[in-house]
């Protein structure tokens, strides 16, 4: 009788097992204390870990190479958790950021608002309050009757009248402190206090 396709699975299944033998607990502690030291040995090291551990070169060989792929992988794994974590704090703080920035937004178009409108009525107040000057530079005095003081239609006195008329002035008052002056139509008036 034949063998049949089962049949030569299942002995290779027995002989794959057969070359498969699993390690001892102190096998696998001296192989994971010379990895640590180096984790690529050279061949005659391989021959004389095996000798000593009673396994094949290449065993020894695989486990050396199996070992190396499996550190690389939990060090990519490692390495891909600090990177997400990095990530997710990046993104945690962007979030932040992004919230911070519509927030002062916010606050330069309120203040922007705010500006305007002190200039605006600054300008109001400015025209209400400005001080129309003549020709010679002096701020023209109106009252509401619409009579120009010192305005430019005004005569210009002569200094000598000028100077009389202060001194009429002077001998129609006392200037001394905290007391009243009188003029010469009996009124009193307060004085600056000196």
């Amino acid at each position: 009788m034949a063998p049949t396709n089962s049949d030569i699975w299942a002995q290779s299944i027995m002989c794959n097992d057969n070359m498969r033998r699993r390690f001892n607990d102190e096998q696998i502690k001296s192989l994971e204390n010379m990895f640590e030291t180096e984790s690529r040995p050279e061949l005659r090291t391989k021959q004389q870990l095996a000798k000593r551990l009673g396994l094949q070169p290449r065993q020894v060989a695989i486990w050396f190479q199996n070992k190396r792929a499996r550190s690389k992988s939990k060090q990519l794994e490692l390495e891909y958790r600090m990177l997400q974590i990095s990530y997710d704090n990046l993104g945690s703080k962007y979030e932040l950021l992004k919230k911070e920035h519509e927030s002062l937004l916010i606050q330069l178009q309120r203040l922007r608002k705010l500006m305007e409108k002190d200039e605006n009525e600054k300008d109001v107040i400015k025209s209400e309050t400005e001080v129309k000057q003549d020709d010679f530079g002096l701020p023209l005095c109106e009252d509401s009757r619409g009579i120009d003081y010192l305005g430019p239609e005004s005569d210009i006195l002569d200094m000598a009248q000028i100077a009389d008329g202060l001194s009429e002035i002077e001998n129609g008052y006392n200037f001394e402190s905290r007391t009243f002056l009188h003029d010469n139509t009996g009124c009193t008036s307060p004085l600056w206090e000196f």
